[in-house]
């Protein structure tokens, strides 16, 4: 009797998609990187509620890279240790998430100067090290909740816009954690923007994604501004 071939087993889904809910609104791509032990499922309402302020867009959560530490989810990397220790930790999710941010813009068709990566706790100090060491893969990041994984170094040059979130009374991680990484991109020279929310605390609810995607839509409205101007300069 011939053996029957063994079951195939199916790839855990890299990231969980979410296509646009307009056909008219203006095409993007909205990556999302969820805290450390959730998953995808779980911070899809955030994603839904972005993706309403930007219907044109694809919404993408990715989904983290080892067993959350508390034994439920998944995290980003592993969170032991002193700063120091993180670091390579750090940076390699970085290159793992980079390589799964090109294949959706290859299968979206939608390049880094219309990609939007949201971050939260752990996956915001990820989005951050990516607008640092990859930086043509999103032209604005937003960390809700971040941290940078390393110091700004002399001389060094961030290209993506990045907007820091962070909730006053965040005591997972400290708010002091955005007001150190906003002195240090400023003094980069990037395009950064600070906010503390009064009366929030480590969560992103309806009021820090108003104050996020209304950050975001004010950079949009800005670069059209710019980009009209140097048309109407060539004339």
């Amino acid at each position: 009797m011939q053996q029957a071939d063994p079951p195939k087993l199916q790839a855990e889904p890299l990231w969980l998609e979410l296509p646009p809910l307009s056909a008219q609104a203006p095409r993007r791509l909205l990556v999302f990187l969820h805290g450390a032990g959730s998953s995808p499922a779980a911070f899809a309402p955030i994603a839904l509620a972005w993706q309403l302020k930007f219907p044109g867009a694809t919404a993408a959560i990715l989904e983290a890279l080892r067993t959350g530490s508390l034994s439920h989810g998944k995290d980003w990397f592993d969170n032991r240790g002193v700063s120091f220790d993180r670091q390579p930790r750090i940076a390699a999710a970085c290159t793992v998430v980079a390589q799964r941010l090109e294949a959706l813009q290859r299968a979206t068709g939608q390049q880094g100067s219309r990609t939007i990566v949201v971050g939260f706790s752990q996956g915001a100090t990820v989005a951050l090290e990516l607008a640092r060491s990859h930086a043509s893969l999103a032209s604005i990041v937003v960390s809700y909740a971040g941290q940078l994984a390393r110091p700004v170094a002399p001389r060094e040059r961030i290209a993506p816009t990045i907007h820091l979130l962070h909730g006053e009374l965040d005591s997972l991680v400290p708010a002091v954690h955005a007001e150190r990484a906003w002195r240090g991109l400023s003094a980069a020279g990037a395009d950064v923007t600070l906010d503390i929310a009064a009366d929030e605390a480590h969560s992103i609810g309806q009021a820090m994604i108003n104050l996020g995607t209304a950050r975001v839509l004010q950079t949009l409205f800005r670069g059209r501004q710019r980009r009209r101007c140097g048309a109407a300069t060539l004339h």
